[in-house]
């Protein structure tokens, strides 16, 4: 079964009115809701925001339900010049920034016992949400998701990341999925639509195109059922 998860209800709100779906009571607090696409059954969850909040969730979700794949959508903010407003990313791989254990012999991003500190995403899917932006005439960029539990808007610290990792964008879930996906060996995706510059104006323009970005999210997530889900 295909898990799609998001922050925050806001993300989710034009999807649902197209579906038909059951809202489910979860033990996380988080709404979970028992969607229908064609003839095909899959879960869409509210995760809530920070690692402690969206593996809570995932762990539910996957507990309660035979998830085969997660999809992680919603807005990001950019720190690469060349990706405008309301480009798509669809990131060949996510990590964590915030994370540092360096001084105990890790690399940049890599959790203690977790063999890896970048997390790749399934090339199938992503080529599925490629498909959807070229159909629907939405650029889109495949470099690395960057996430923390922090909004970036400092130009210096989001030229840091960009140096260090190679990362087009940030966000604050993307690695904290595809970690959990990664540990728990479930193929996973996930496709942000920009909605700020990663800069000190980044919060004000959060304010002005988040909800505009959202439901271009939401629009690709829709048509990307269709090519997931087609016989």
């Amino acid at each position: 079964m295909l898990a799609i998860v998001t922050p925050d209800k806001k993300y989710i709100n034009n999807l649902l009115d197209k579906l038909i779906y059951t809202k489910k009571e979860s033990p996380v607090k988080t709404g979970v809701y028992k969607c229908k696409y064609s003839e095909h059954d899959f879960v869409i969850m509210e995760t809530g925001y920070g690692k402690v909040n969206i593996g809570s969730s995932l762990r539910y979700i996957c507990e309660k339900y035979n998830i085969g794949a997660i999809l992680c959508i919603g807005t990001c903010g950019s720190i690469n010049d060349l990706n405008d407003i309301f480009t798509a990313v669809v990131p060949n791989s996510c990590l964590q920034f915030d994370v540092d254990f360096i001084l105990n012999g890790y690399i940049p991003g890599q959790i203690p016992n977790i063999s890896k500190a970048v997390y790749n995403t399934n090339n199938d899917i992503n080529n599925l949400l490629v498909t959807v932006c070229n159909k629907c005439d939405i650029n889109y960029s495949n470099n690395i998701i960057a996430s923390s539990d922090m909004f970036v808007s400092n130009y210096s610290l989001a030229n840091s990341i960009r140096m260090e990792y190679n990362a087009c964008a940030v966000d604050c879930e993307s690695g904290s999925v595809g970690e959990y996906a990664y540990v728990n060996n479930i193929p996973y995706s996930c496709i942000k639509v920009i909605s700020n510059y990663a800069n000190n104006n980044g919060i004000k323009q959060y304010n002005l195109y988040d909800l505009d970005s959202s439901i271009i999210t939401q629009r690709i997530v829709y048509k990307f059922l269709n090519e997931f889900y087609k016989e």
